[in-house]
């Protein structure tokens, strides 16, 4: 009974946070400190209480040198005029008949590079938003097109904090993971680009404005040696080189860039690798083009130990294993996905973010696909399938709260749009409940 309030008490205190803007970690610091509790009354000492949060911290550290390199990967575009460049290519070659398929691909591919789905919602994310709202169009289907489009990359780029949790939380390779999941992905991609083509036609961009792409244009040395960075490291992750050197070698020939092609002194791409891009607050791209640096993913990577802390302490209470033996008698493939599917949904809607909810689907799903003689690759895509997609379907988790708010829009009313996380999740169920019905 104790263990049912405090989730309970946990819920509403995450709920509180997130509804009241206050970062997501202060919530999960209460929720774990809520737990350690627990633990003592349960029997367990103070080291045990340590340990066990110890051990569950410590896996997130491969995490936390991604989040490192993706800050200053994201700099390091953004100094050399990489970031701007994709951007000013993406507005040229849209067609206003196509653009919520516009915004739905365009959004993809941008994500795919970056490898996180906030940073796409930052940059081209509010592009595309600027540009419904100057052309008559439906905005909660536009967002939801970009919202779609961000966990695209979000879920299957090597650059991605979040596949590289997954991956290490199931025990995986990252490259021969994003190959299972990239599978997977396809149909569902279709069938949100076919949605989204149908929407287009029903919602054609009235009006596009060209400031922006002139603002750019003004701002930096466009051509596509400005693109080095981004190309270098999608080459580098097709030869499956090694995700953490192809970020660093693509830091550095950013910073390259940024020194030849955009006459930046080798001082202030330092500075800017360190502390992040930013323009003069008079600049009139100041809110557009922004962000990366050393420290710039601190926030997300406290809140991922913290998350993986309150797995360890939730882990020895045997939470875990208890919640899991709820799903023994799932024992068809199609029926075990169901219940990743559903503990999905129970642990984004109590952990309010992405990184808690693959965390304890993970631990608390591991052991029945081990008895069922499913692999760890098994495990690992279910939940880019489920957990990775269902966060930002739940409308007070910060995986759509932060770019609902970024697009000036209501999270709630952008998720019924956001059709690839819907058709992914659901068209992954049904490829494998056809494939039990063949055999």
């Amino acid at each position: 009974m104790i263990i049912l309030i405090s989730f309970i008490v946990s819920f509403c205190l995450l709920i509180f946070v997130v509804l009241n803007d206050i970062h997501i970690a202060f919530g999960l610091l209460a929720s774990y400190l809520i737990f350690a509790f627990v633990s003592r009354l349960m029997g367990k000492t103070f080291n045990e209480i340590k340990t066990l949060s110890w051990n569950g911290g410590k896996r997130s550290f491969v995490v936390l040198k991604i989040f490192i390199l993706i800050g200053l990967v994201t700099a390091s575009w953004m100094i050399a005029g990489t970031i701007p460049s994709i951007v000013y290519y993406s507005m040229k070659i849209m067609n206003p008949k196509f653009f919520i398929l516009f915004a739905f691909l365009s959004s993809s591919l941008v994500s795919y590079m970056l490898g996180t789905s906030f940073g796409t919602a930052s940059t081209i994310g509010v592009v595309l938003m600027i540009m419904a709202r100057g052309g008559d169009i439906n905005l909660n289907i536009a967002a939801g097109a970009v919202l779609s489009g961000c966990y695209v990359g979000d879920r299957a780029s090597p650059m991605s904090s979040c596949a590289n949790l997954v991956a290490n939380q199931t025990q995986t390779d990252l490259y021969p993971m994003l190959k299972k999941l990239r599978h997977t992905a396809l149909i569902p991609l279709i069938a949100t680009s076919i949605i989204y083509l149908f929407l287009s036609f029903k919602n054609p961009l009235t009006v596009v404005g060209n400031n922006i792409i002139s603002q750019i244009q003004e701002s930096y040395n466009i051509n596509f040696i400005a693109l080095v960075p981004a190309l270098v490291m999608l080459i580098l992750s097709g030869f499956q080189y090694n995700v953490k050197k192809s970020m660093a070698i693509s830091v550095v020939s950013g910073a390259i860039v940024a020194f030849i092609i955009q006459n930046v002194s080798i001082i202030d791409i330092l500075k800017t690798l360190i502390s992040g891009y930013k323009l003069d607050p008079s600049h009139p791209l100041v809110n557009l083009m922004k962000g990366g640096g050393l420290f710039a993913n601190l926030k997300a990577g406290i809140v991922i130990f913290i998350s993986c802390s309150l797995a360890g302490l939730l882990e020895g209470l045997d939470i875990f294993k208890k919640t899991g033996d709820l799903f023994t008698s799932f024992n068809t493939r199609s029926k075990v996905y169901i219940s990743t599917a559903l503990t999905s949904i129970a642990s984004a809607s109590f952990g309010g973010n992405q990184s808690i909810a693959v965390v304890m689907v993970s631990g608390i799903m591991k052991e029945l696909y081990k008895k069922r003689n499913y692999s760890n690759y098994d495990l690992a895509t279910d939940i880019a399938n489920t957990a990775v997609l269902i966060a930002p379907m739940i409308p007070w988790n910060i995986a759509v709260l932060i770019p609902a708010t970024i697009f000036d829009v209501e999270a709630y009313a952008i998720v019924p749009y956001a059709f690839y996380l819907s058709t992914s999740v659901i068209i992954n169920y049904l490829v494998l409940r056809v494939k039990e019905i063949k055999h």
